[in-house]
Order: C-alpha cells, then sequence, then structure tokens
C-alpha cells in the first residue's frame, strides 16, 4: 500500500490523469476512506490545499465515503497548481523554534506557524481550536494530526494572492483505468523497496517535480531554507530528521529543565491542568494609581502588564484588560482581531492570558474607580468569581491600548476629527466589517477614533471594540436591520457614511470584495463562521450591493440614510461646509 500511496502522490505532483486515476482506483476500490486520507495529506503538502480538503471532508459521507464521491476530488486535484510551500514552512518553523526564536499567534507568517508547531508539538488541541476554530481542527484530526493543516491556513491570505486560484475547485470525471508501470522514482525513502536501496531525503527531494507550479522552483519561498535543513541538520550526529523528530527533541530540552515555562496562553475555561505554570495575576497585572477601571459588566480596565518573560528579561506595558467573557467571545474577540489585520482596518495585538486570582487585586475596588463608583463593585466581584475555574485560574482578554482616542459617541462638531475627509470612510468600513463578521451590540460606544499626525499629514483611524459574537436569533433579527445592530448612531454620522458610500463606491466595492475572498480563503472555519452562521448575512449583503450600482440604495438599508436631497449646510467655525449632493 506504500508504494501506492507513493505512487498516487507523485503522479499528481506532475498532473499525470492517467496515472492519477490508475493509482487511486488501487486504492480507493477497496479502501476508499484511505484514499480520502491521502487526497487531504496530498492537497495540504503539494498544493496548499485546504479549502479543497476542507470541502473534501464535509461534502462526502463521514464514517464511509465511497470511490465514486471521490473521483471529482482525484480529478480536481491532479490539475490544481502545485506548490510544497506549506511543507517547506513547515520545516523552517521547526527550526525555528530549535533556535528559541519568537512566536505569536498574530505575528509574522513564520511566527504563526512557529506558534502553531509548538502547541501541535505539545499536544495542546484546546489552544489550537481556540486559534483556528472546530473546522479546522476536525481536518487535522483526520489526518493524523499533520500541522500541515496549520501551515495551509496560515499561506493563504491576502499577502499571498497567488495562492487563491488553488482554491478554486475544478471536477470532471474519471475514465476507466489503464494499467500504469511502476517507476522507479516511485521507491522513495517511504517505501520498503526505498529503504532497502538507502534511498534519503537527497533522493525525495531531487524527485519532487512539480508540474503546473504556482512558484518557479527556484523562487519557491523557504525551499532554499528547509532542503539545506532536511539535508544537514544533525542533532548528536543523528541522520536525517523529520519535523517530528526536531520536536521531540525540543520536547525533551524543556523536560530536562534548558527552556523555562512562562504565562501560558489558552481559551479553555475550567482547563488548567498545568497550573503551576500559570502566573499569579499580581505578577502580570500591575495594577496601581495609574490603573483605570472602564467597566461595570466585566472586569475591564488599563494598566501596565509585565510581558515577555524569556530569558531576554521582562518588559512592561500598557494594556487594556478584560475578565469575565465567555471563552466563545474570547476566541471571537481575537479572530476578528486577526480578520481585522489582515483586512486592512485598524487593528490591535490582541491574546488571551491565564492567570491565576490571587487576593492582592481588588478588582471591585479597580471598578469602583470607573463612572459608577462604588455602584460597579458587586457586579465586577460577581464576574470574576463566576470566571474562574476550579484552581482559580482566570482567561484575560489583553490588549494593546489604543492611545489619545475618544469613543465615536462622544465625538461632537467642536472636534477636529469631525471634519475630516476620512471619517466617513473609516467608520463604514468598521460598520461593515461589524456585519460581516456577525458582532452584537454594533453602536457607538463600541467603537473608539482618533486623528495621527504623520508628517504634514493627520490620518484618521476608527477601531471596533468590545467585540461578542452574537446568536443565531440575534443575526436573524438583524438581517433587515442595516449596520447598526443596538444603539442609534447620530444621524449626522451616517450621513457621513453615506457620502463615503456613494462617492467611494469603488473603494467600497473592493473592501467589500477583499472581505469575502478572506473569508472563504480563511476565517470561514473559525469561530467566526463556525455552523455556516454568517451565510445568510453574507449572501444578502453581496446581492444588496450587487457590483456597486445599487448604492444609493444601499445607503437606505445599511444606514437608513435617504440619498439624492441636498443636505444642509454645516458650518466649522467662519467656515461653511456642504456635503456633496448624493
Amino acid at each position: 500500500m506504500a508504494l501506492c500511496y507513493s505512487a498516487l502522490q507523485k503522479s499528481l505532483r506532475v498532473c499525470d490523469l492517467k496515472a492519477t486515476n490508475y493509482w487511486s482506483h488501487q486504492i480507493g476500490d477497496l479502501y476508499p476512506n484511505a484514499l480520502r486520507k491521502r487526497l487531504c495529506q496530498n492537497s495540504l503538502e503539494d498544493a496548499c490545499g485546504l479549502k479543497f480538503s476542507l470541502d473534501l471532508l464535509k461534502k462526502t459521507k463521514k464514517t464511509k465515503p465511497t470511490f465514486e464521491e471521490l473521483k471529482p476530488y482525484v480529478y480536481s486535484l491532479t490539475n490544481a497548481p502545485k506548490t510544497h510551500i506549506s511543507a517547506w514552512l513547515n520545516r523552517v518553523a521547526a527550526d525555528h523554534l530549535y533556535n528559541n526564536l519568537p512566536t505569536s499567534p498574530s505575528g509574522s507568517e513564520i511566527e504563526r506557524a512557529a506558534h502553531s508547531l509548538n502547541l501541535h508539538s505539545e499536544g495542546k488541541d484546546k489552544e489550537l481550536t481556540f486559534l483556528w476554530g472546530d473546522d479546522i481542527m476536525r481536518l487535522y484530526k483526520y489526518t493524523n494530526c499533520d500541522p500541515l493543516v496549520f501551515m495551509s491556513s496560515i499561506l493563504i491570505s491576502e499577502k499571498r494572492p497567488e495562492l487563491k486560484s488553488i482554491q478554486n475547485l475544478q471536477f470532471g470525471t474519471l475514465q476507466e483505468p489503464e494499467k500504469c508501470e511502476v517507476l522507479d522514482y516511485y521507491n522513495d525513502k517511504h517505501t520498503k523497496i526505498g529503504k532497502k536501496m538507502g534511498r534519503g531525503y537527497d533522493h525525495f527531494l531531487s524527485n519532487i517535480v512539480l508540474s503546473n507550479p504556482v512558484y518557479r522552483s527556484n523562487a519557491e519561498p523557504y525551499r532554499t531554507k528547509a532542503e539545506e535543513l532536511y539535508r544537514e541538520f544533525r542533532i548528536d550526529g543523528k541522520g536525517e530528521l523529520r519535523v517530528k523528530h526536531v520536536l521531540e527533541v525540543i520536547r525533551n530540552r524543556k523536560v530536562m529543565g534548558s527552556e523555562s515555562t512562562t504565562t501560558t496562553t489558552t481559551t479553555s475555561k475550567n482547563v488548567s491542568k498545568n497550573v503551576s505554570e500559570v502566573k499569579l495575576d499580581v505578577n502580570v497585572f500591575k495594577v496601581n494609581d495609574s490603573t483605570v477601571g472602564l467597566g461595570f459588566k466585566n472586569a475591564t480596565f488599563v494598566c501596565d502588564v509585565v510581558v515577555g518573560g524569556n530569558e531576554k528579561g521582562e518588559g512592561v506595558k500598557r494594556k487594556f484588560i478584560k475578565i469575565g467573557e465567555t471563552g466563545e467571545d474570547l476566541k471571537f474577540a481575537v479572530q476578528s482581531s486577526m480578520f481585522r489585520e489582515e483586512l486592512g482596518v485598524k487593528s490591535l495585538k490582541s491574546e488571551v492570558v491565564r492567570v491565576k486570582v490571587s487576593r492582592e487585586i481588588d478588582y471591585g475596588g479597580i471598578a469602583s474607580k470607573g463612572k459608577g463608583g462604588e455602584k460597579w463593585r458587586l457586579g465586577v466581584e460577581r464576574k470574576v468569581d463566576k470566571a474562574k475555574d476550579e484552581n482559580g485560574v482566570v482567561e484575560a482578554l489583553v490588549v494593546d491600548v489604543f492611545e489619545e482616542a475618544i469613543r465615536m459617541s462622544d465625538l461632537r462638531k467642536e472636534d477636529e476629527m469631525w471634519w475630516s475627509e476620512e471619517l466617513g470612510e473609516e467608520l463604514l468600513k468598521v460598520l461593515m466589517f461589524r456585519k460581516w463578521v456577525g458582532s452584537k451590540d454594533t453602536n457607538a460606544f463600541n467603537l473608539m477614533v482618533r486623528e495621527l499626525t504623520e508628517g504634514s499629514k493627520k490620518k484618521l483611524e476608527v477601531l471596533s471594540v468590545d467585540e461578542g459574537k452574537a446568536g443565531g436569533e440575534r443575526l436573524k433579527d438583524g438581517l433587515g436591520k442595516g449596520l447598526e445592530t443596538a444603539q442609534k448612531i447620530k444621524g449626522e454620522l451616517l450621513e457621513k457614511c453615506a457620502d463615503a458610500l456613494v462617492e467611494k463606491s469603488d473603494e467600497i466595492g473592493l473592501f467589500l470584495k477583499k472581505m469575502n475572498d478572506l473569508w472563504k480563503s480563511k476565517f470561514s472555519s473559525t469561530t467566526l463562521g463556525s455552523n455556516s452562521r454568517m451565510e445568510e448575512t453574507h449572501r444578502r449583503m453581496l446581492r444588496e450591493w450587487g457590483d456597486g450600482k445599487n448604492a444609493k440604495s444601499v445607503c437606505r438599508k445599511w444606514l437608513g440614510v435617504e440619498v439624492g436631497k441636498k443636505r444642509k449646510i454645516e458650518e466649522k467655525g467662519e467656515k461653511k461646509i456642504k456635503r456633496t449632493k448624493t
């Protein structure tokens, strides 16, 4: 069977439909589930085919697929553009971990890859589920916990538009198979004959021939570094090392104490097996006279936070903290931040940190310093108690601070920002984003705005905050209610959005397309889109927008603003500004 697997993969790489037809029959006639698993694995390794694999797993019978169901997918994968980039990234990410370089769930491509690979290595499925969502984790488990699932997801983003074409499935039919000969290079290091022949990575790498390639072989990202590592990297004189061997060495090194553990990032309430690894809240949150209490529903405040904790030492940075949200809302907030960042809408680094609650931080007292005074104390104390698991550990959302900003609800005509030409467009994009991801409570109180000076120019930024996941009933109720889903936003602000929507319809159309493309390629299978929760909303938004010719109609439906009439004259000091006719 190993020979059949090898022959199928080599045939898929060179887009040989006759050969893939034959070898898929050899596997699929008797073992269709084994063939389905191989197609998923091969697509991830040689086509960065995340969408292909998710589609294959979702649209064929869960436990007993038939070979007839799989034939169109054999045809599709054979003809798909090919790239080995996910495997190259996987190997380079392992080396990144081996060298103790920084990792991050929202950093650079290699930092994100190394972060996921580290969680994979340590078996932290709950953290991985938080990061990637249920659908991707289902595929991960189905492919025998293959981290290429995460590598493919990381790579398929706006930063690599060349990989988008791979995700478009084109199906066809297979004819009756014709017998194919066993080519010599099929017997690589993964087959019995290949092992007897002493074939190793040199043979394997030399025979990665890709027809219909996405990249020229000498331009394929991460390839040069990965091939060097496969051929030359050794530990204690041991022979060729796969990624799993490198990860095993890293784990052993941690057990021997050569690496210290710090605050653990996770998302699962009531799961804190390694409590000794979790720091006390007082050692992470530096509460002092400068701490600002913000809320009464949850423990929300701004304070100095210890960051780092590695061999290079610890630093302190001002952060926004929220304790009391559900695990699902925490996932939603972090993944919304990731989506915003890739979309190009203002975003701040967000993460979930587990800390053990001590008696040294008075969360109720912090709340009492806010607008509500002592009235806020009791509610916050209850929230923190409810958030604790059996070991006294809570999950806290930690976000960079949006400095020098005000709430959109506090923006007045007396403010310079009110007159910014960018205000309508930036606000509109944020409102569209919140509608697209299904964030509850969209109102001016949950939006922040600031204006920065860059050289001689001023730049206005609008930030979406306090993002919680709207449930099915709320989404259904809000389908026809436009972009607001809670308290009303000032009509004059919505008029600015309407002006931007009509006057810059091309830019808004591109923004909507970008959201749709990013969603399909990366975020639909995460918590944001779990169980197809946003499909109806997206269909409606895209239908209402059309190709942009419906801009005036959309103003009424999305913003509740009539267009086509002259607007009143607004005054800024002695200067009179007439809003553009729409």
